[in-house]
């Protein structure tokens, strides 16, 4: 799968604590073995009709450094052609095709704040409109049930995740904080029509860092899911049976 990848930056130094920058690139994602290893038609073989996906990408962004912090923020915009989708999906076997055309609009936000006695403050936001640009079928000949309008977004992907970290974390000796994670609804298949609803989960942690001479020692210990909240963890997209969630722990 050869293929020329064109990528050119810009970054202008605004004064000593900001920054903008924007870049334009090419993209190329070949299909990985498990893709290529099923065919939709259910004929032997490897599904050598497959194509790589291709996408050109622009982002503008600014970095700052405020009241002792760095925040950073960034626009971007992703086009795919031939993006690689799920066909079918049932009992644990896949299949794979190339639906067309596709776009990602999104927005990140981030900041980070570390007090001079080791305080740190972490925060992270994204908004991601991802959806199909062109209407395409996972079946042939195309069934009703099979259809998916363009417009639709595309499955597996949160339009919006958070992060937040606060904590103690000197270079050395013991450290703690807490964290959340909090993501938007997933869609679970290409037609919209069965949804994964969002959630936030909070965790702990607790470690101990040291070094001597060469040697560095980190150990540390985790609580996840915190308050024991019930929650789907990852969907199967496009799974044939209907059986679309997978709980997480």
């Amino acid at each position: 799968y050869p293929e020329l990848l064109p990528v050119a930056s810009l970054r202008f130094q605004a004064s000593r604590d900001l920054a903008f920058y924007t870049s334009v690139g090419s993209g190329f994602e070949t299909p990985t073995l498990n893709e290529l290893s099923y065919r939709p038609d259910g004929q032997p073989g490897l599904n050598f009709a497959l194509q790589p996906a291709s996408n050109k990408s622009v982002e503008i962004g600014a970095k700052a450094r405020i009241s002792g912090g760095l925040l950073t923020a960034a626009l971007f915009q992703t086009r795919t052609d031939d993006e690689i989708v799920t066909a079918t999906n049932v009992g644990g076997r896949a299949t794979f095709q190339n639906a067309g055309k596709t776009k990602r609009d999104g927005f990140e936000l981030a900041w980070q704040h570390e007090t001079s006695n080791h305080w740190r403050t972490q925060l992270a936001y994204t908004w991601l409109d991802a959806r199909y640009s062109d209407a395409f079928c996972s079946t042939t000949p195309c069934t009703a049930g099979a259809f998916v309008p363009a417009g639709n977004r595309i499955p597996g992907i949160a339009p919006q995740s958070f992060f937040a970290s606060f904590g103690y974390m000197p270079p050395e000796g013991w450290r703690a904080g807490t964290e959340l994670r909090a993501l938007g609804p997933i869609e679970a298949n290409d037609r919209n029509t069965v949804s994964v609803p969002g959630y936030g989960v909070v965790a702990l942690f607790a470690g101990y860092l040291m070094h001597w001479d060469r040697w560095e020692v980190n150990a540390f210990a985790r609580i996840d899911n915190l308050f024991d909240k019930r929650y789907i963890g990852s969907v199967i997209v496009n799974e044939g049976n209907g059986r679309y969630f997978e709980p997480a722990p």
